[in-house]
């Protein structure tokens, strides 16, 4: 089972928390979320596969000893597609901007995936944060994807993750701050200088 994490370079990652955080501190918080998406996944029992050709994000993996793929590139939507076909078998893309995700949101993804459903977690803005599936996918990341992933799942049955986990992603201030207010968002205080 891979989890693939597409990920841009952390050092041009977030650009709309810039008003809040320092470009150094940007590039920090990045990595530091990342890998916390990284570590619920292998808690969870995901071979973690990071699709990527940005420097400073190859060299992440390399000293986080995770495996790593060439982004092919066509946006998120290419990424994610070389990650789910890098997989033998059932496979996961996950944003790597998830704050909050811990392995126990990760629970069940495996058993429903194996008896043929597509899982599905949605972002608090219609987008989607995992999708999952042993057959191939389409997918079309962007703005009100979630709907259009639910319609892409068809025949197969749809199962819905709603889990702050896997809803609550870090991209603007109002994430930073909504994030820092959550018991489970306060690790994150140590990356802000």
């Amino acid at each position: 089972m891979i989890a693939a994490i597409p990920l841009r370079g952390f050092d041009s990652a977030k650009t709309r928390l810039a008003e809040e955080l320092s470009p150094g501190d940007r590039a920090a918080v990045a990595a530091a979320v990342a890998g916390r998406v990284a570590r619920a996944c292998l808690a969870a029992g995901w071979h973690v596969v990071v699709v990527s050709s940005a420097p400073d994000v190859i060299a992440w993996c390399d000293g986080h000893h995770l495996d790593r793929l060439a982004d092919p590139g066509g946006g998120l939507n290419g990424a994610a597609a070389a990650g789910a076909a890098a997989a033998p078998g059932p496979w996961m893309v996950i944003h790597g901007d998830l704050p909050l995700v811990a392995a126990a949101d990760l629970e069940g993804v495996a058993e429903a995936i194996r008896e043929g459903a597509v899982v599905l977690a949605p972002s608090r803005d219609g987008g989607t944060n995992v999708i999952a599936a042993a057959s191939p996918f389409r997918f079309s990341y962007g703005p009100g994807s979630f709907a259009r992933h639910l319609a892409a799942a068809a025949p197969r049955p749809p199962v819905t993750l709603i889990r702050a986990g896997l809803a609550v992603e870090l991209d603007t201030p109002a994430d930073l701050r909504a994030t820092l207010r959550h018991p489970e968002g306060r690790w994150l205080t140590e990356f802000l200088s």
